[in-house]
């Protein structure tokens, strides 16, 4: 309420002035844990409409069940909210009333908990919002009041006779939290009375040594970073080379795993499963190949890179993927679920020679037919060539082991087409006199 009134008189002010300033937006998100969230929906629509502000509601569903708690989940929620809000209405900055004694219960609560620089660096004045998406880049965040007490927003509250709504669970200790709040803070006011800008300070402090801990393993990024080779990376997910990092000491490897992790937008990890990382990795030998699950992504080494790929859960209950039939008939893409991925055809580009591409009689002439790797399956690269064993081909090309679980595409008793090598010599060959067409896999997982 102390923003909004604030935010209203600026608009005043500005407008008065003869600026022209675009209609403010006023987003309540509605998180529907309390019996009063109806109210307080009623409450804000109509102190914002008073003040000429737009007003949108938002409704979010928080799981009561999240890992993070309910809090978390409920912050994750909201902010969500307030960046679609903020984007369906074209706003580009996002407003939050935030106060000192918020950064300073922040600062001390992170502690506790444990948190590294990150999490005692605590809240920045302004920054991007804490969602992924294209709102996080479009929208910034600012927190106009983060130097003023909650003493102070009162004291204007009262001296503007406004009127405000106190949520009963701000006063439920069971909440750390509110328990720093009501317990531990004015023990430490009536000691140390400049606390809250004794921890602000310390939270500055903080985020200056995490900004230089991110530009160290931004070099050291840079420094080990390479092209998986046979990896089909997706964009801009550069791969690390390990004989590059194992030569950091173990603080150092820490520092650019925990940025590499921010960097993917993964969930930091808990400290004993970075140290095992750290150790892993360090300790490695030249040909090893590591497997470190992270939540819905892996960290792999193979061949002395490290990447991060998706989990590739391919399993079923019997372990045994059923034939899939195709009688091509001209489609363009050919889904198959249960690898997680697609055999996409398209025509090959006029006057190409036979090289990767297929003729059309020759796909229309039998059923197609996707089918799991059993073993002993053999490709040539050409017709005159030699056939060798599908794990042959894939050592050969460096096609990671976690990426060999595809089908192959037969006629009758004949390969056509393996993902990750391409069309078979033979099948290169047969001659039709038509159109002829390339078979490339995509990756869904």
């Amino acid at each position: 309420m102390v923003l909004l009134d604030a935010l209203a008189h600026w608009v005043q002010a500005r407008r008065a002035a003869g600026e022209i300033v675009a209609q403010p937006l006023a987003i309540h998100v509605h998180h529907g844990l309390s019996e009063h969230a109806d109210a307080w929906a009623t409450v804000c629509a109509r102190e914002a409409k008073l003040r000429g502000f737009a007003f949108v509601l938002k409704h979010v569903t928080v799981p009561r069940n999240a890992k993070q708690g309910i809090e978390g989940a409920a912050r994750a929620a909201r902010y969500e909210a307030l960046a679609e809000g903020c984007e369906a209405y074209g706003a580009t900055w996002l407003l939050t009333a935030h106060h000192a004694n918020d950064q300073a219960e922040t600062v001390l609560l992170q502690m506790l908990r444990g948190a590294g620089l990150p999490g005692v660096a605590a809240m920045s004045a302004h920054g991007a919002l804490p969602v992924v998406g294209r709102s996080a880049r479009t929208v910034r965040l600012l927190r106009p009041l983060l130097d003023v007490s909650r003493e102070a927003m009162r004291a204007y509250a009262k001296a503007r006779s406004l009127a405000w709504v106190e949520d009963p669970s701000n006063d439920d200790r069971q909440h750390l939290r509110n328990a720093l709040r009501h317990d531990v803070m004015p023990a430490i006011a009536a000691h140390v009375p400049a606390y809250r800008e004794t921890l602000a300070r310390f939270a500055r402090h903080a985020a200056q040594a995490q900004s230089l801990l991110d530009q160290l393993a931004q070099l050291d990024f840079e420094r080990a970073a390479v092209v998986a080779a046979g990896e089909p990376n997706e964009a801009g997910r550069a791969a690390l080379q390990r004989s590059a990092v194992q030569a950091l000491d173990a603080g150092r490897l820490a520092n650019l795993l925990r940025y590499w992790v921010a960097r993917e937008g993964l969930a930091m990890p808990p400290q004993a499963r970075l140290d095992e990382w750290v150790r892993q990795i360090r300790d490695a030998q030249p040909d090893a190949s590591l497997t470190l699950p992270h939540g819905d992504a892996v960290l792999r080494l193979y061949r002395d890179v490290l990447q991060w790929t998706p989990v590739y859960d391919y399993a079923r209950a019997d372990g045994v993927e059923d034939d899939v039939v195709l009688h091509w008939t001209g489609q363009r893409e050919w889904r198959l679920p249960q690898w997680q991925g697609s055999v996409v055809f398209a025509p090959a580009p006029a006057g190409e020679a036979c090289g990767a591409s297929i003729d059309e009689a020759a796909l229309r002439a039998k059923p197609l037919v996707a089918r799991a790797r059993v073993g002993g399956e053999r490709w040539r690269e050409h017709a005159a060539g030699h056939s060798r064993s599908l794990k042959h081909w894939f050592q050969h090309r460096g096609v990671a082991a976690w990426l060999r679980h595809v089908p192959v595409v037969w006629q009758g008793d004949e390969i056509v087409f393996v993902p990750r090598l391409g069309i078979d010599g033979v099948a290169q060959e047969k001659a039709g006199g038509g159109a002829r067409w390339t078979m490339t896999w995509r990756d869904e997982a």
